[in-house]
């Protein structure tokens, strides 16, 4: 397997390459495919890449993550978001199942409030299938309301949420 180190920040670099659940292609050149999207990681329970002209991070998720699954998906996210200046954020978590309420806690209290000092702006969210999923996210949302620092918005189709994405807001002088 290669990585590609450049992709974290130089503090990162040691804890991903001793990740112990390495399972992931990671492209040492960033390979571009259609619409220039660069894979970022790409595990059995998450895939993960960025679109640079669309400043876009897209976090797909499959199925169960466990606790250290989904604590590593999202600080990689998290550490990509802060080191490319990414703007927005599309999460696809209609194949995604339950999500432990300890690992709901984490994401309050700490990954939440690292993702309001990012410079995010907006992130639009495709719900689960699952319903212990519909209910943990929902109940995140709610719990981090009067912090969020980006727009928040819900979406039944990924061309809807892109869409949304894509527009451009309009500002006051």
């Amino acid at each position: 397997m290669v990585i590609d180190t450049n992709l974290f920040d130089p503090s990162e670099r040691t804890e991903i390459l001793n990740h112990p659940s390495r399972s992931a292609h990671y492209l040492s050149d960033m390979s571009t495919r259609e619409n220039n999207v660069k894979l970022l990681m790409d595990e059995a329970f998450l895939r993960m890449d960025f679109v640079p002209e669309q400043s876009l991070i897209r976090l797909v998720w499959h199925g169960h993550a466990g606790s250290g699954q989904y604590r590593y998906g999202l600080e990689r996210a998290l550490a990509f978001v802060r080191s490319h200046g990414v703007r927005r954020w599309l999460a696809d978590l209609r194949d995604m199942t339950a999500i432990l309420q300890e690992d709901e806690q984490w994401a309050n209290t700490v990954w939440f409030p690292q993702l309001f000092g990012t410079g995010l702006e907006k992130m639009a969210i495709l719900p689960s299938h699952d319903y212990f999923n519909q209910t943990s996210v929902q109940r995140s949302f709610t719990a981090v309301d009067g912090q969020l620092t980006f727009q928040v918005a819900w979406f039944e189709s990924e061309q809807e949420a892109l869409d949304w994405l894509g527009k451009a807001e309009a500002r006051s002088a």
